[in-house]
């Protein structure tokens, strides 16, 4: 199937590694031209380089980062057809153990951010061609995540951002992503977290995460590209104001 990608303009959020990149490599392969955001780096370099995209060094986690990046994007790609706001996962801990520094952080990095690149980019959008905005969330919109109170807060509060502005950006669609256990450094590194804390074994870990996925494997970031990508294409032009999981079965909730 043809997404219809071919020649969009998408600003990509975290695209350095992870399921940023991976969101930017499937669109680039559908003809999408893209923008890469993240902090500068050589993985940044390299991921515009193999997708012919054009990176934008940008720390999303400031007050002036998301803005910025947002007009270097739309500059460089002579507007925008497409959003992926994505900036990384807060940080981590029970309610317990975060202090106040840790939740201005994972606000900062996690909601303000959104709200600092959405409100930046709508004007381009509103300009653009079949405008779609994409918000990477987590399997926490629907069921908290042990040890990840952060999320647990914050990514619900962005599915509620974007049943608020589905009706008031209308036609710009607006969707979120909830992926599960997707093999990325990011969830390596809750599974080593979760070995330190409980004692066990990474093997230990993984397995009871894998006992709870009906298809018995975390998913490869490919995997969840693929969907981010199709979101965000004209192929998707009625789906609006919803959150796709890409979490093997993971979660249960109804929805």
């Amino acid at each position: 199937m043809d997404l219809g990608l071919d020649g969009r303009r998408i600003m990509v959020g975290g695209a350095s590694r992870g399921l940023g990149a991976a969101i930017a490599e499937a669109a680039a392969g559908e003809g999408a031209r893209i923008a890469a955001v993240a902090r500068e780096s050589d993985a940044l370099a390299a991921v515009a380089e193999r997708i012919g995209g054009r990176a934008i060094p940008a720390d999303l986690t400031t007050a002036d980062g998301p803005v910025d990046a947002a007009r270097r994007a739309i500059e460089a790609l002579g507007g925008l057809d497409g959003l992926v706001v994505n900036s990384g996962g807060p940080p981590t801990g029970s309610f317990a153990t975060l202090d106040e520094a840790a939740w201005e952080r994972a606000i900062s990095g996690t909601l303000l951010a959104a709200l600092r690149v959405i409100r930046t980019a709508l004007p381009a959008l509103r300009e653009g061609r079949d405008p779609a905005i994409l918000i990477v969330l987590s399997s926490s919109v629907r069921e908290p995540v042990a040890n990840l109170v952060t999320s647990n807060v914050l990514r619900p509060g962005l599915n509620g951002l974007i049943k608020s502005l589905v009706g008031e950006i209308a036609p710009i669609r607006i969707n979120g992503i909830a992926p599960g256990r997707i093999d990325t450094e990011r969830v390596r590194s809750l599974d080593r977290a979760r070995s330190e804390e409980s004692g066990q074994s990474i093997e230990q870990v993984q397995a009871q995460n894998l006992a709870r996925i009906p298809l018995g494997r975390y998913g490869q970031p490919a995997e969840l590209g693929r969907v981010g990508a199709f979101l965000l294409s004209p192929a998707a032009s009625y789906v609006n104001g919803t959150v796709v999981a890409v979490d093997g079965g993971m979660i249960r909730s109804l929805p």
